[in-house]
């Protein structure tokens, strides 16, 4: 009977993931048709029924799919100048520009979706949690980077039910307020800010009282993610859970003393109350976060199951709490920490509930430790392509310190006017960060990013090492586990390279590998580093870079390159900047300008630099510009950089030839990409690399026209996301968006 409940439910959730994963979106008839087909044979065959499950989930996450798709932004509205009054939800985040927030629009001069991300740039703090807004606004569709390795922020928006992202141009505050429940948090916030004027570790006392991230310093995020407790630093599924345990251990204790109270109503049960409510009482603190909806969806039902004081298979309430979750956010499976803490959850289950006989204390823990790491190493690796082996040691001292010690201390210090209570939880963290520092310092290994495909293995092979010692084939999940390890073979033949067009947004970041070697020319923006750049390159097993371009002082071009830096070795840097730039001036690389006639050959290709000429009286920056020709026997590459159309009368001059693949000058402006040069050119492929719906309105109508009359193959990266050229005797391309497209997409594919 547990096996067939077991199975429906593994039917039911495998139906929405199924869903997830389509590219668009079928008839729901259809749908709802083979479900009632199935369902009518259930009697004859078990299979039956589990088809019909399998249609329920798939039809239910299908509905629900179409009704947040159509709530978006109508593509007819994009740029228009639209009013709308409405209130300000969550808690406001302070950028590098202005402010970031999330707005509900109540009455528009258009129609609009539910929710908007708007973007307000001048000062910060000109909007508060709960305050309504007149707004004059120019929206744009929901749109993401879209590169090998990267987080995918249009599924993000999908399942915040974003609709819409935008700019205020100006807003007039009104009298009525609205969302209590985010004000009171604004005012938590405020109380921490003003108790901790300059501490530290300000930004986490925040994050783990009201759930906002948003004052963490990068490099302490950093450090999180290094040593792999970036999971702590949130109200987090682990915090509720504990904190929902220790109220209800408080609670029963306290409730077995009080006769009165004890007669009339169990203390288990009184207990479990606590606990629930406790929980709830966290997640309001966070916002009714969709993560911590989760995880209370999860204790509520395993409250419940507890409540009926019958007894119940572990894995029965593991999986009703599953499946519940999944039924109600259907778009939860699209979620990496979903998937961390339940899988998590449920390595511990199978393997607390597989324990013969009982150990210390101690070992108990340590046993938990091994289980919840060796249970999520697959995931970690497979979605992010590497593995803090420190994890265990980090997670073994600060997961007791946060969760137990710190994470109340903190909620406490919520109620405390002296700031007192706060102040201690603060230096407490400070120890511990004292002593995840010393643990960033160790030795790490890194790995490739395996396939997706080897988590059907990892998860047999994850099952079978959670046996209990001495059970026969315990150790056979290592082997199961080892195509996770197994590196990628080379797939570049000498005398070729792969050319990789990054979409880094209105900026330009090129990725050039060899049989052996690898150059990245320019690195885009600064926010590029963490999102595009390092997870790009770890998808292609780079652990380094044999050269680093730095074409020229912009930071469209040069910003994300401090993060390069940190994480990944370079040989040698090429550049065209002050050679007492900041950004250079501090590193300790092998530096030497770009000019005119220095070349190399890798793996039988030819690297050349065409440009600048050191002789020529360069007026800009964007005509300093490093200029790269990259040949092999049969095809041609340039990368221009921001030349201008007398730089690029200069090349003509002195010679160029034809080129198969042109990244187009100066991301498509006016001030590049001559008749002249096109003509001498004669590009196969133009490739404009720019940000979607940009403020500069690159690339030009006029330049596309230009290279689309010369017979050119027009290519962008904001609608294509990263172009991979792979150039060997004839030219391959793949997109990236259109190679892993989802339904998701659709609204913002056909700009």
């Amino acid at each position: 009977m547990l096996t067939r409940y077991l199975l429906l439910i593994t039917g039911f959730v495998s139906g929405v993931c199924l869903l997830q994963s389509l590219a668009s979106l079928p008839a729901l008839w259809l749908l709802i048709a083979a479900a009632v087909l199935c369902f009518s044979l259930h009697r004859k065959h078990f299979i039956f029924l589990l088809l019909a499950v399998l249609c329920c989930g798939f039809s239910w996450a299908n509905w629900r799919a179409q009704l947040r798709m159509a709530d978006r932004l109508s593509p007819a509205l994009e740029q228009q100048l639209i009013e709308a009054d409405g209130y300000i939800t969550d808690l406001p985040q302070a950028t590098r520009f202005g402010t970031r927030f999330l707005f509900i629009p109540e009455s528009s001069s258009q129609p609009l979706p539910s929710k908007l991300q708007l973007q307000w740039y001048g000062a910060p703090d000109k909007v508060k949690a709960g305050e309504r807004w007149h707004f004059l606004l120019k929206l744009k569709q929901v749109h993401g980077q879209s590169n090998p390795g990267s987080f995918d922020l249009e599924s993000w928006f999908l399942q915040q039910g974003i609709g819409a992202t935008g700019t205020v141009k100006s807003g007039t505050l009104l009298p009525e307020q609205r969302a209590w429940l985010h004000r009171i948090r604004a005012q938590l916030r405020s109380k921490i800010q003003l108790a901790l004027p300059s501490a530290p570790y300000q930004g986490v006392m925040i994050a783990l009282t009201v759930g906002d991230q948003g004052a963490i310093p990068p490099e302490q995020w950093q450090r999180f993610a290094s040593t792999g407790i970036t999971h702590l630093i949130s109200i987090s599924g682990l915090h509720i859970t504990l904190l929902a345990a220790i109220a209800a251990g408080i609670c029963k204790a306290c409730w077995r003393r009080i006769p009165y109270l004890a007669a009339r109503f169990a203390a288990q049960r009184a207990a479990l109350l606590a606990g629930v409510i406790t929980a709830l009482c966290y997640c309001l603190l966070a916002g009714m976060a969709v993560p911590t909806q989760r995880t209370l969806f999860m204790l509520a039902i395993a409250a419940l199951c507890l409540w009926r004081a019958q007894p119940s298979a572990s894995s029965a309430i593991w999986a009703a709490a599953l499946c519940v979750t999944v039924a109600i956010d259907p778009f939860a499976v699209l979620s990496i920490g979903f998937w961390l803490s339940y899988l998590t959850v449920g390595a511990l289950l199978w393997a607390g509930g597989r324990q013969i006989g009982q150990g210390p204390k101690w070992r108990i823990w340590i046993s938990a430790q091994a289980a919840a790491t060796i249970a999520s190493a697959p995931i970690l690796l497979v979605m992010f392509g590497q593995l803090p082996l420190v994890s265990p040691l980090a997670n073994a001292f600060a997961i007791p310190i946060v969760s137990v010690l710190i994470t109340p201390l903190a909620l406490a210090g919520l109620l405390d006017p002296f700031g007192y209570l706060l102040f201690a939880a603060e230096r407490l963290f400070a120890g511990t960060d004292y002593l995840l520092q010393w643990c960033s310092t160790l030795p790490n290994i890194a790995f490739n990013m395996p396939s997706a495909l080897t988590l059907i293995p990892a998860g047999l092979g994850v099952m079978l090492l959670l046996l209990p010692r001495g059970v026969p084939g315990r150790h056979l999940g290592l082997i199961c586990c080892l195509p996770l390890f197994i590196p990628t073979p080379n797939q570049i033949p000498p005398n070729s390279y792969r050319l990789t067009v990054l979409d880094v947004g209105q900026g330009l970041a090129v990725l050039v590998q060899t049989a052996k070697h690898q150059l990245l020319f320019d690195t885009g923006q600064l926010p590029n580093g963490e999102r595009v750049l390092l997870p790009a390159l770890r998808s292609q097993s780079i652990r380094q870079l044999d050269a680093l371009v730095l074409s020229h002082n912009d930071m469209d071009h040069i910003g994300a390159a401090p993060p390069l830096f940190k994480n990944i070795p370079i040989q040698t840097i090429w550049h065209s900047l002050p050679d007492d730039h900041p950004l250079l001036s501090p590193l300790q690389i092998h530096r030497q300008h770009c000019q005119l006639g220095k070349s190399w050959t890798w793996d039988g290709v030819r690297f050349r630099f065409i440009w600048p000429d050191p002789t020529y009286a360069a007026r800009t920056d964007n005509a300093r510009g490093c200029t790269l020709l990259i040949q092999n026997d049969q095809h041609t590459a340039l990368i221009p950089a921001d030349i201008g159309i007398h730089e690029e009368t200069e090349l003509i001059n002195q010679g160029l030839g034809k080129i198969d693949i042109l990244l187009v000058p100066h991301h498509g402006s006016k001030s590049s990409s001559s008749l002249a040069f096109i003509e001498t050119s004669t590009p196969r492929y133009a490739v404009f690399s720019a940000g979607y719906l940009n403020h500069y309105g690159h690339p030009k109508p006029e330049i596309i026209a230009r290279y689309a009359a010369a017979q050119a193959i027009n290519l962008r990266t904001d609608q294509e996301g990263a172009l991979i050229f792979d150039v060997d005797k004839e030219i391959k391309l793949s997109s990236w968006r259109k190679a892993h497209r989802h339904y998701w997409q659709q609204a913002s594919a056909a700009f």
